[in-house]
């Protein structure tokens, strides 16, 4: 029988089955009252890929809004502008990103519309940028100055509506060097402070290595930004995330499907407080399941059989690290080794006798790891090694509970 499964792998949570982040939630939400009253807070959201940030900023995002309450059932109303930046983006391409973004949200809104009624004219007559934005010669510090008159003018108007802007960069960290992100968040606040501007705020969200991106364009960029680490969800809410799957499966299904404790604390302790994890091993369990009681069995079938949730994890989140040579006996041997030391590095001699394998197959091993990227050395010294990240760890950790064949 078919049944809806409100699990959702590789994809973005909505408001509705989020989970824990408790006190990150509270720090973005004194960015956005702060914003709102004359204290710009820009903040950096980052963290491991799969950790959960951009279901965070889809909260964020819907509390700027005025979607959803905040804790203190506050009703806040912020213009947001969403962009999310790709490999190829280049300094030109943020600012028309951002450019038509902002475009877009005051179109789409006849509440904003009305309140910048009386400087409509301007902010709709893009001079430099052009209405199509395609002006490739046109010098990027004029299009910047373009963008930031328009900020001010809605962000004025907006104030007295008791209103601001809050603009979202996702995915910061796959912008290249060439896109100088850090310039482009230092310039802009820098002109909006000098112009008195004081209800715009900016959230940017990537991986952690965006903090290094972010510095080498300009120093200065990383301190105006208020950093929030996501780190893996504890135990409780690992199991409030299945819980509150299961209840919206109920009220969809038209009836109950409940998980043994014994099988929730086994995906609890299996994703190690990743969030795709969760969303992985619930999922496969639920499929799996045939009689709405989802037990032990259900999660591990569920992991191992074949498209299961470990084969579909490394394909959707390890797809360079995820070959049929990690997957042999003897390399996933040293894996396995170098996980349980994760995340710090550990000695080739360690690995040698912690594997019970011969030199020469632990030195191919890592020489072929090393080359897919399954793992990486400690630059500096010979002979030390780790996994690439943490989650790949908690992957490679639940092949050991693999039936064998």
């Amino acid at each position: 029988m078919l049944k809806y499964n409100p699990f959702k792998p590789g994809s973005i949570i909505h408001p509705g089955m989020f989970a824990g982040r408790a006190d990150e939630l509270r720090n973005l939400e004194r960015s956005l009252f702060q914003t709102l009253n004359g204290n710009p807070e820009h903040f950096l959201i980052h963290g491991e890929r799969g950790i959960g940030k951009s279901s965070l900023l889809l909260v964020v995002n819907c509390l700027a809004q005025g979607d959803i309450k905040s804790t203190e059932g506050k009703t806040y109303s912020f213009l947001t502008i969403n962009v999310e930046l790709e490999p190829n983006d280049d300094y030109r391409e943020i600012l028309q990103k951002v450019a038509r973004e902002l475009q877009r949200e005051i179109n789409k809104n006849e509440a904003i519309k009305k309140a910048l009624k009386g400087v409509w004219n301007f902010i709709t007559n893009w001079e430099v940028l052009g209405i199509k934005y395609n002006r490739e010669n046109t010098p990027t510090d004029a299009m910047l100055e373009e963008i930031s008159e328009k900020f001010i003018a809605i962000a004025s108007s907006l104030k007295e509506k008791g209103k601001g802007i809050f603009v979202f960069i996702d995915e910061a960290d796959k912008a290249p060097a060439k896109a100088e992100l850090g310039e482009f968040i230092k310039v802009l606040t820098e002109r909006l402070v000098k112009r008195n501007c004081d209800n715009v705020g900016i959230g940017i969200v990537g991986i952690s290595s965006v903090i290094k991106k972010l510095r080498d364009s300009h120093e200065s960029s990383v301190r105006i930004l208020t950093p929030i680490k996501l780190t893996p969800l504890l135990p409780e809410e690992r199991k409030e995330v299945v819980q509150k799957g299961l209840q919206e499966a109920h009220e969809k299904n038209g009836f109950e499907t409940i998980i043994q404790d014994d099988a929730l604390q086994l995906i609890s302790h299996l994703s190690e407080g990743y969030p795709h994890f969760i969303q992985q091993y619930a999922y496969s369990a639920f499929e799996r399941d045939s009689d709405n009681n989802i037990d032990e069995e259900d999660v591990l079938e569920g992991l191992f059989n074949e498209n299961g949730a470990l084969q579909q994890l490394g394909m959707r989140h390890f797809e360079n690290m995820y070959t049929e040579e990690v997957r042999s006996d003897d390399y996933r041997t040293v894996l396995q080794v170098i996980a349980q030391h994760s995340p710090n590095y550990v000695q080739r001699k360690t690995i040698i006798e912690e594997s019970k394998l011969k030199r020469h197959t632990v030195d191919n091993a890592i020489k072929a790891l090393k080359n897919r990227g399954s793992i990486i050395a400690k630059s500096g010294q010979k002979g030390q090694y780790k996994l690439p990240s943490r989650s790949f760890s908690t992957w490679i950790r639940a092949f050991k509970m693999r039936p064998q064949s």
